[in-house]
């Protein structure tokens, strides 16, 4: 009797698997529908409104206050010499052009100026839309930090900023500014060839990283696609019939080990009925030393080189958006 109830439950149980099997296609193209539309509507929104904040931004700067827009090399803590001015302007220029990109450099020893990514943003800001890359040398903190704009953001994100920081970090403890900023250049254009590893999603409004490793996955131009979504995954997992399989059989068995736990008879005596109160107690004690046990800890220690700033996206990658509406990626350290 009790085989059959357990047959005919696995016949019910298996019956609802393959139900929910045959109607969660359609649900997901539903919904799959109606977010792609929610996200077509918000996306025109979002750049209708990043295009009125740019031009709000640059129509609050006088014309004879603008940055001058052919000068790459914004000495104002005297790091360089005007020979090494000159030619960090001409392989700015150089290497600029070849790779499609304005290549910046930025420096101060200003104890009032504002936070370092704040600096860039605000630099940024004056100067029209364009793909821009920007190394800031904050000598009154001893920071350096780096910030992508329109293509640069996507080819020199937060990952290869942070290569290139700890680069030439040593260059800027040992007070080799010049080097380090040759390496700035030449490393900053040659992302911009690098197709390897790109951060298509610029989007940081995440607090904390989701990802551990920001090189994956690595977007190409068609993400975000609906196959890689995390839905479309669950479906294509859910519709496999060796999946349904395994889950009717899985849910079979553990009601069978129920029922059959349940079948047989129960302990209804424990120790109390077999124990004389009146006649029990503790009759000797004794403590024996077996050995002892010493657990160490490594201290803390203050790293003054972390890299930070902003916010993440869906895969690590960090970044911000500036008070005019540009989005960019971001990082840096302390040297």
């Amino acid at each position: 009797m009790k085989a059959k109830k357990a047959l005919s439950l696995i016949s019910f149980l298996t019956m609802l698997v393959l139900l929910f099997s045959l109607f969660l296609p359609l649900s997901y193209a539903s919904a799959t529908e109606a977010s792609d539309a929610s996200t077509a509507e918000a996306g025109d929104t979002s750049a209708a409104e990043s295009a009125d904040a740019s031009a709000a931004s640059a129509a609050d700067i006088p014309v004879d206050e603008a940055i001058d827009t052919y000068q790459h090399v914004y000495d104002e803590a005297g790091l360089l010499s005007t020979d090494e001015i000159a030619d960090l302007e001409e392989l700015c220029k150089s290497y600029g052009d070849d790779a499609g990109l304005e290549i910046m450099i930025l420096t101060h020893n200003d104890s009032a100026a504002p936070y370092a990514e704040d600096y860039i943003e605000d630099f940024e800001d004056q100067l029209p839309v364009g793909d821009r890359v920007y190394i800031l040398v904050d000598m009154y903190n001893r920071v350096v930090f780096m910030e992508g704009y329109g293509k640069a953001e996507t080819y020199i994100h937060s990952k290869r900023i942070d290569s290139i920081i700890d680069e030439i970090t040593p260059d800027l403890s040992g007070g080799n500014y010049y080097n380090a900023f040759v390496t700035y250049i030449e490393r900053s254009a040659a992302y911009m060839s690098d197709d390897s590893e790109l951060n298509y999603d610029h989007d940081y409004t995440a607090d904390t990283p989701q990802s551990n490793n920001p090189g994956a996955p690595n977007y190409d131009e068609t993400w975000p696609s609906d196959y890689n979504s995390s839905a479309s995954k669950a479906a294509n997992i859910l519709s496999n019939v060796w999946i349904q399989l395994l889950a009717a059989v899985i849910i079979a068995g553990i009601t069978v080990a129920v029922m059959a736990y349940n079948s047989g008879g129960k302990m209804t005596a424990g120790a109390g009925n077999y124990v004389d109160q009146s006649h029990s107690g503790l009759i000797g004690r004794r403590d024996d030393y077996i050995r002892t046990t010493v657990t160490r800890v490594r201290k803390p220690q203050n790293n003054n080189n972390n890299h930070g700033g902003g916010g993440f996206n869906s895969s690590g990658f960090r970044g911000g958006v500036s008070s005019g509406g540009r989005s960019h990626s971001s990082g840096g350290g302390r040297f």
